[in-house]
């Protein structure tokens, strides 16, 4: 059995050393948001990617599933610390549902740092709190269906943004 198959089956990589980890993004089939994954880089040149989804919640898949035929942008690279394994280790045998507060990107920031936080998250409230504020400075607009359709609209803008960036080589 190959490598990665075993640490796909067992979600266990005891048997090779993890030596860095990558931030990767791809498009999302929805195509409203970016899908985030950790692409871990063994020691033998094996790679497996950590990520997070609806279907598995937080799993191991080859680079060609998680990519699911969309161009894989990579971002950064980490270092694989005693911290960030055991993170990943941690995540992988903890039964989290997947979520708006628990998604890909909570998941690779909370590998990476400790914290699960989302970009794309924080980007499109942030983006349709100010949006929705400057609508609301004219009196006109004060009345609960504009607000609703002034948030939604600029919570997108906020989504698009930030896929944007994700998605940039």
């Amino acid at each position: 059995m190959r490598i990665a198959e075993m640490l796909l089956n067992e979600n266990m990589f005891t048997e090779q050393l993890l030596v860095s980890v990558t931030k990767v993004y791809r498009k999302k089939v929805s195509g409203l948001v970016a899908h985030a994954g950790l692409m871990l880089n063994f020691e033998q040149g094996e790679q497996l990617v950590l990520h997070t989804n609806p279907e598995r919640n937080t799993h191991l898949s080859t680079i060609e599933e998680f990519s699911d035929g969309e161009r894989l942008v990579i971002k950064e690279c980490f270092s694989a610390t005693q911290e960030v394994v055991e993170r990943i280790q941690s995540r992988l045998f903890t039964d989290l549902r997947y979520s708006v507060f628990n998604n890909c990107e909570h998941l690779v920031n909370e590998v990476l740092t400790g914290l699960p936080t989302s970009e794309q998250l924080k980007t499109s409230l942030t983006v349709s709190l100010v949006g929705t504020a400057l609508v609301a400075c004219k009196a006109a607009n004060r009345n609960a269906t504009t607000l609703i359709i002034a948030a939604l609209i600029f919570g997108g803008v906020g989504l698009y943004l930030e896929k944007q960036n994700q998605l940039s080589s």
